[in-house]
């Protein structure tokens, strides 16, 4: 059976996550986040964050948010306190527009807005481990883009299973991939 819960119009749904029976939602840039029941999608919470909603994702024990900056941000899922920061620099530089994020394995997934690059972050210290290169994925399948905002938006992991699935905005397929090393 499918079920759906439609966001007040207010609000624009971005980054969810599940975890210990309930959803985790966030909106972009209300700083406001909703939390239902897993089984019957009742609201049961509703909580507040500094700064821009992006992405969310979960460890075994914290929300683990985006923003769209370098930081990521650990959440206790009972009192939405940060419990700690992790920043994300490639070269030196801040590694900015951290957007779609997932916890795969003991590393975030992040994909970086607007390039079709997703970086991999050691969660303790934020430090890069490695990047996946997604360019031209689309294309190859024989679509085209519609247009400049169908740029790679989304990572879902399937952990039963394991497997990985990449998409993007406006993009009219999803991809399952598998990573080798280079």
């Amino acid at each position: 059976m499918l079920q759906k819960r439609d966001v007040p119009a207010q609000y624009f749904a971005e980054g969810l996550t599940i975890l210990n029976d309930r959803i985790y939602q966030l909106t972009w840039q209300t700083q406001k986040g909703f939390v239902y029941d897993l089984q019957t999608f009742k609201p049961l919470d509703e909580f507040s964050y500094q700064g821009e909603g992006w992405g969310l994702t979960h460890d075994e024990s914290f929300l683990i948010l985006s923003d769209g900056t370098n930081r990521i941000r650990f959440l206790d899922p009972q009192n939405f306190a940060v419990k700690r920061t992790i920043s994300v620099f490639d070269r030196g530089m801040p590694l900015s527009a951290l957007n779609e994020i997932e916890f795969i394995k003991g590393v975030i997934y992040a994909n970086v807005w607007q390039t079709d690059q997703i970086v991999q972050v050691d969660p303790e210290t934020g430090k890069i481990l490695g990047w996946i290169n997604l360019a031209g994925l689309l294309r190859r399948a024989g679509d085209q883009p519609v247009d400049a905002e169908a740029v790679l938006n989304g990572i879902a992991y399937d952990d039963a299973y394991d497997r990985l699935f990449i998409t993007g905005k406006l993009w009219p397929k999803l991809f399952e991939i598998r990573l080798k090393s280079k």
